[in-house]
C-alpha cells in the first residue's frame, strides 16, 4: 500500500514508523509547509518532500494519507484529499467542529476514499477486551465512572503561533488532550444523553480553558465524572468504572498495555455486611477478579499496547483486505458532539443534551459557540 503523510511535525514520527513496522507500506510522499520538515522525514522513511499537500497529490497517487498537521486545517485537507479520490487518517482531534466534521463526511460520501481517525486507545488488546466484556454484560451493568486525564503542560508547550488558539486548535484539553479517554470512555459506555460542565483557565497564557469538569448522564442510566487538565504535574490518564460485578480501572499516562488494566469483582455478601462497621479502620481490598472463573483474567491473551502501531496496522489490514475501519469518522462523532457539550455546557451556564447538538444550534459550527471572548467559570478568556 501506497502512503503519504501532510505535516511532518512531532507527531508525524509515530505514522511513519508504524507504517514502516507493517512492512506492507511504502511510504512515497511527505508534505509540510516549512520544506526541510518534509525533507527530514522522507530521507528517514523513504518517499519524496513536497511544500504542500496539494504538491504531493498532483506528483504521486498515494493510497492513504496521513493528516498529522496542526488541528485548524484537518477540515479543509481531508476534503482535498477526499476530492482525490484518496483515503485519509486524520490525527485527532479530527476536526474543529460538528459543521467540520459534516463537511468532511459529505466530502467522504462523495469520494472513492474513506476517512479513519487516530483513536489508538480503542485498539490496545485490553480496551478491545473491555469493550467486548461490558458490552456482553460479562463484566456486569455499568454505574458509575470516572474518567481523568491529568496532564501538564508548561507556557512553553504554547510558544508555536497556531498554539492556544481557538483558530488554531479549537479548544483546550478537552478537545486536544482528554479527547483521548473521552472517546476511550465513550466507546466502553456506549451513548451519553446530557452533559453538565465547567471550564477555567487558571495558569496558561491561551484564549480557551486549561482545566475542565464535566458531570455525564449515558443513556444507560449510568453516570460518569470526567476531568481534563494541563496543570497537573504528576500525570496521570485514568478510567474507572464501576459495575455491578465489580471495578474495572486503566491507569496509564499517554498509553496502556494489559498490566495497567485491573479487575476488582463485587465483594460477596459476608463481605459486603463487615463494609464500613469500624470507620477509620483499614480494610483489605475486595476481591482481585484474578480466580479463574473471572470473565477479565479469562479473556487474556496477547497484549497489544494502545499505540499508533495497533491502530494503523489494523487500517492497513483493513483497506488491503477491502474492510471498512471501525475507527471510522462516523465514529467518532458521539465523541466530538460531548466535546461540543463540554463547551457550550461550561460558556452558557447549563446542562446540554446530545439530542440537542442540531446545525441549528449556537455552538454546531464551533467551540466557542462564535462567541470572541467566551466566559468560562470565573475567567475571562482573551
Amino acid at each position: 500500500m501506497k502512503v503519504a503523510i501532510v505535516g511532518c511535525g512531532n507527531i508525524s514520527r509515530r505514522h511513519a514508523e508504524a507504517y514502516a513496522h507493517t512492512g506492507r507500506t511504502e511510504l512515497v510522499g511527505a508534505a509540510d509547509l516549512r520544506l526541510e520538515k518534509a525533507e527530514a522525514l522522507a530521507a528517514k522513511f523513504g518517499g519524496r518532500a513536497y511544500a504542500s499537500a496539494t504538491e504531493l497529490l498532483a506528483a504521486e497517487d498515494p493510497d492513504l494519507v496521513s493528516v498529522a498537521t496542526p488541528p485548524g486545517s484537518h477540515a479543509g485537507l481531508a476534503i482535498e484529499i477526499l476530492g482525490a479520490g484518496k483515503s485519509v487518517l486524520l490525527e485527532k482531534p479530527p476536526v474543529l467542529s460538528l459543521a467540520e466534521l459534516d463537511a468532511v463526511a459529505e466530502a467522504e460520501a462523495a469520494s472513492e476514499g474513506s476517512v479513519s481517525v487516530v483513536f489508538q486507545h480503542r485498539h490496545g488488546s485490553a480496551g478491545l477486551r473491555a469493550a467486548d466484556l461490558l458490552g456482553r454484560g460479562a463484566l456486569g451493568r455499568p454505574l458509575v465512572a470516572v474518567c481523568e486525564t491529568l496532564w501538564f503542560r508548561p507556557v512553553s508547550y504554547f510558544d508555536p503561533e497556531w498554539r492556544g488558539t481557538w483558530a488554531g486548535e479549537g479548544g483546550g484539553p478537552t478537545l486536544g488532550h482528554g479527547i483521548h479517554q473521552i472517546d476511550l470512555l465513550l466507546h466502553l459506555l456506549g451513548p451519553w444523553r446530557t452533559i453538565d460542565a465547567t471550564a477555567v483557565r487558571l495558569d496558561r497564557p491561551v484564549e480557551f480553558e486549561d482545566v475542565s469538569l464535566a458531570s455525564v448522564v449515558f443513556e444507560s442510566g449510568a453516570v460518569a465524572s470526567v476531568i481534563n487538565s494541563l496543570l497537573s504535574p504528576r500525570e496521570l490518564s485514568r478510567i474507572r468504572i464501576d459495575t455491578s460485578g465489580g471495578t474495572l480501572e486503566v491507569n496509564h499516562v499517554y498509553g496502556y498495555s494489559d498490566k495497567d488494566w485491573t479487575f476488582h469483582s463485587a465483594p460477596d455478601a459476608a463481605k459486603a455486611a463487615t463494609l464500613g462497621l469500624d470507620p477509620g479502620v483499614p480494610k483489605s481490598s475486595t476481591a482481585d477478579g484474578s480466580g479463574p472463573t473471572d470473565p477479565w483474567a479469562a479473556s487474556a491473551g496477547e497484549d497489544v499496547p494502545s499505540n499508533h502501531e495497533a491502530q494503523l496496522t489494523q487500517l492497513v489490514d483493513d483497506l488491503l483486505a477491502g474492510r471498512a475501519h471501525a475507527t471510522s469518522l462516523a465514529s467518532t462523532r458521539p465523541t466530538m458532539e460531548f466535546v461540543t457539550a463540554l463547551y457550550a455546557s461550561a460558556i452558557t451556564g447549563g446542562p446540554v443534551r446530545r439530542a440537542d447538538l442540531t446545525p441549528e444550534h449556537p455552538f454546531y459550527r464551533a467551540l466557542n459557540g462564535g462567541i470572541p471572548e467566551p466566559r468560562l467559570g470565573n475567567a475571562f478568556l482573551t
